[in-house]
């Protein structure tokens, strides 16, 4: 692995070592309250030493405990994530071990480990070898060093001790301690190497075998992190490609509605991954006939989504003048069979539309029935089952027809939407889909699909989504309707444009001439809301749908652009008494376009923002 690389690795490692840096202060400060119990103990003679050390030892304790409690001044500062910070605090530890280890050697010898045991576990392997290089080498500087200044220790000296001159004493001061090993010297008896052989390789030999485990096992954990953070690299490496083969799928799927004079078309996919095996598409085959397709490929993931792909392609190969919809699944399904090793096979429903009178024909390939119907009249379509495409030679799938009223809509859909599950795995099921769309008057397939989303949302509430919910939704006009479309840039002066715009469309429409002025209130107040917060004033794309339905008398207005998520009907209404300088931005224009309006709702669909308008007469 390059040496980059391994930084890298290293990094979220290092991350960590803030919070070790706390947790060590902590440490640290027990360190120092035990360096001011053994001062205590030198105070109250529990430890004896030398009276000519005392005034030394008692002083070294004092500022040892200090150093100990520096760390917790910094625990809600920047300096506990300096790199070199962890530093001062192992090496301030190793200096209060040392100073126990010289003054009371024969009770301190156990503390070495200690900081060793410390760094591996807070720190990175190569700090722990540090530590442990300085805590060998300390410790023999230590032993010597002792054996003048520190408390009297047998090991060290041997118990009771015989003088020069042949007596058994004690030494107490550091010249009668170094004459004393001068003598041993001069007697052939080497203090200085036998402390070394007997008494620190022993001990060095258990600190070392400390080192070594808690080393070992931060190797250990050490590699686990490193293979994490791999893992993590391939699955973030795994995403973006999963992201990749996403928006590859999207821009296959057909990216804006269908809208014309005799038709509006619209499809919505929500995948349960980031990529899924629902499909739909629609396209005009000639200048009086649309055809319609949605699937559901067996499977997840990346394969179904392939398949998906395959479906829709063929699909838009086959699907030309002259051929009935059985044709076009039978040329679909000999089309995807062929190298279908992994025996995936799609639910498809086909229909093509005379938008000259409404007649359908379409064929089942083993897919949901869809919903046919007007407001609070919609119904299931009667059609074959059929048998789904890609699995047989033979696909036995028959034409069938109906006809489409003025007004009248198609609806399908995969089984993501019936087989939706709520928090307790209830099923949203085919009987709920019917009461959604028949409770309510919806005023284009806008507000359709938006009534339909929020009903599968309420349902599902926090359930997570098990599979790909796709609608699919077909509004056949007729000659019921008056529609006009016209997109616009979104810069201050096309105002005055799209309010040309309008006012001529009321005016064909003969809609009352008070409201014709009114309209213009409330496209100003919208065109321009979406210039100033939508696009920040940076320019774009504004689109604006009208219709209007002389049956129901009711006007609606569909602005759609692709700024950033923006919902003006989220913002909340101030007292009409309030101080007009604390009225929030485009508050009270609001207001006015709600009062003029009948009806106003926000969608975000195939990443635009859609704001639907109706006003009845």
């Amino acid at each position: 692995m390059a040496k980059k690389k391994q930084k890298e690795y290293q990094q979220a490692y290092y991350d960590n070592e803030a919070d070790a840096n706390r947790q060590m202060s902590f440490v640290n400060a027990a360190a120092g309250v035990l360096a001011l119990v053994i001062w205590v103990l030198y105070l109250t003679k529990v430890f004896t030493i030398p009276d000519e050390f005392l005034p030394v030892v008692l002083t070294l304790f004092p500022a040892a405990a200090i150093l100990m409690f520096v760390p917790l001044f910094f625990l809600r500062t920047e300096a506990i994530r300096k790199p070199g910070y962890k530093y001062f605090i192992l090496f301030s530890l190793l200096a209060v071990i040392i100073a126990l280890n010289i003054s009371v050697p024969k009770h301190s010898v156990l503390f070495w480990p200690f900081a060793i045991l410390i760094a591996n576990h807070y720190y990175n392997p190569t700090i722990g070898r540090v530590i442990y290089a300085v805590s060998i080498v300390s410790m023999l500087v230590c032993m010597y060093l002792g054996m003048f200044f520190g408390e009297f220790d047998e090991n060290l000296f041997g118990g009771g001790v015989i003088l020069s001159d042949g007596t058994i004493g004690t030494v107490e001061t550091l010249q009668e301690r170094l004459d004393l090993l001068q003598d041993r010297i001069a007697h052939g008896d080497n203090r200085y190497v036998k402390v070394l052989i007997y008494y620190f390789f022993p001990r060095a030999a258990i600190v070392t075998l400390f080192f070594m485990v808690s080393n070992l096992l931060n190797n250990r954990t050490y590699k686990l992190l490193d293979d994490e953070i791999k893992i993590h690299d391939e699955q973030e490496k795994a995403k973006t490609e999963l992201g990749v083969a996403r928006e590859i799928q999207i821009n296959t799927l057909p990216g804006a509605m269908m809208s014309s004079k005799d038709v509006e078309i619209l499809g919505e996919l929500k995948a349960a991954k980031e990529v899924g095996g629902d499909l739909y598409d629609y396209l005009d085959i000639d200048e009086n006939h649309v055809a319609i397709l949605i699937g559901d490929v067996s499977g997840k993931g990346v394969p179904a989504a392939m398949f998906m792909m395959r479906t829709i392609t063929s699909f838009r190969d086959f699907a030309v003048a002259g051929k009935s919809p059985s044709q076009i699944l039978k040329e679909i399904n000999a089309s995807i069979l062929k190298g279908n090793s992994a025996s995936m096979f799609v639910t498809c429903f086909l229909a093509i539309l005379d938008k000259r009178d409404g007649t359908i024909v379409y064929a089942n390939a083993g897919h949901n029935p869809p919903l046919v119907g007007s407001d609070f009249h919609f119904r299931y379509l009667k059609c074959r089952p059929g048998l789904f495409l890609g699995c047989f030679p033979e696909s036995l799938v028959k034409d069938e027809e109906f006809t489409l009223a003025p007004g009248e809509s198609m609806v399908l859909y995969t089984d993501g939407v019936t087989e939706a599950r709520d928090v307790k795995d209830k099923f949203f099921g085919e009987q709920r889909l019917l009461d959604t769309l028949n409770k309510e008057e919806h005023a284009g397939i806008l507000d359709l699909n938006h009534a339909l989303k929020e009903e599968i949302a309420y349902f599902t509430k926090d359930a997570p989504q098990s599979d790909d919910i796709t609608i699919l939704t077909l509004k056949y006009r007729g000659d019921r309707y008056a529609a006009a479309e016209k997109s616009f840039d979104a810069r201050k002066e096309n105002v005055l444009d799209m309010l040309g715009f309008l006012h001529d469309f009321a005016q064909k429409c003969a809609l009352p001439s008070d409201f014709v002025s009114r309209l213009s209130i409330v496209g100003d107040e919208i065109f321009s809301n979406i210039i100033r917060y939508g696009y920040e004033n940076n320019g774009g794309d504004i689109n604006v749908r009208l219709h209007y339905d002389e049956d129901k008398k009711e006007l609606v207005f569909v602005i759609t652009d692709q700024a950033k998520p923006f919902n003006p009907l989220e913002v909340q209404e101030e007292p009409h008494h309030a101080d007009e300088k604390n009225i929030k931005t485009g508050v009270l224009g609001l207001m006015i376009v709600k009062n003029i309006m009948t009806e106003c709702s926000y969608d975000r669909v195939h990443d635009k923002n859609v704001l639907i308008l109706k006003k009845r007469f």
